[in-house]
């Protein structure tokens, strides 16, 4: 008997459908219930399989956790990479940030939780997907080239430094920190901080200005310095 070529195919296809309807159904039970009370065979009955089904596709639930992100992430390939990060690139850098951000407040009862979780597991060695510092770096380099920052700085340093106040807000965000209006004025304040100190002479006051309205911005979303 031939075997048919097409069955390998389905049934990867039919994995990865299965997949999707275990993370989609992590999703939905979150936007409704605490992380606390998310288990396998909730996450099971709603996507329809086997509560071995979560195990085998997925894994265990700090893997489903992470695997949520990733789904985030994944879906903003897209948007990132239709972005020109060499024509315009402080604007591209901006928009990186900005969808970025945007991505996890539209789905915020979930992801606040599932981004504090995530960030424990980060602690121990785990893997996560949370970054849109290449695209930052790609950004920097075409900025670097154009003369906007500094010849003595390092674009692909200035872009990570982007990154990792990006991420700093996230975590914050999903701490309670941060209110989602602190969370779009955090990584704003973040891109505008690196640029205003690796910017050249002719661009440093335009950078500094936005980081002026960037802190207002978190002052009002109540992330500012108190007095006693």
């Amino acid at each position: 008997m031939t075997p048919n070529p097409m069955t390998p195919n389905l049934r990867d296809r039919n994995k990865a459908k299965r997949r999707h309807a275990i993370i989609d159904a992590a999703l939905e039970l979150l936007r409704t219930i605490p992380l606390s009370e998310l288990s396998v065979e909730q996450i099971a009955t709603l996507a329809e399989v086997a509560p071995a089904t979560v195990y085998n596709l997925v894994g265990t639930r700090d893997q489903l956790l992470v695997a949520c992100v990733d789904r985030l992430v994944e879906g903003l390939e897209d948007a990132l990479l239709s972005i020109d990060l060499t024509s315009d690139p402080i604007a591209a850098a901006f928009l990186v940030v900005e969808v970025s951000s945007e991505a996890f407040i539209a789905d915020g009862a979930a992801f606040r939780q599932i981004v504090r979780a995530v960030n424990g597991l980060a602690s121990e060695g785990t893997t996560i997907a949370v970054d849109p510092g290449q695209f930052e770096i790609a950004a920097m380099r075409a900025a670097h080239e154009k003369g906007i920052l500094r010849d003595d700085v390092d674009p692909a340093a200035t872009g990570r430094q982007i990154s990792l106040s990006y991420n700093g807000a996230l975590f914050a965000w999903s701490a309670g920190l941060l209110t989602d209006d602190g969370f779009r004025a955090a990584v704003r304040h973040g891109l505008w901080s690196a640029l205003a100190g690796s910017a050249a002479a002719n661009h440093r006051e335009g950078f500094l200005d936005q980081l002026r309205r960037a802190g207002a911005d978190l002052v009002r979303a109540g992330f500012g310095i108190t007095e006693n």
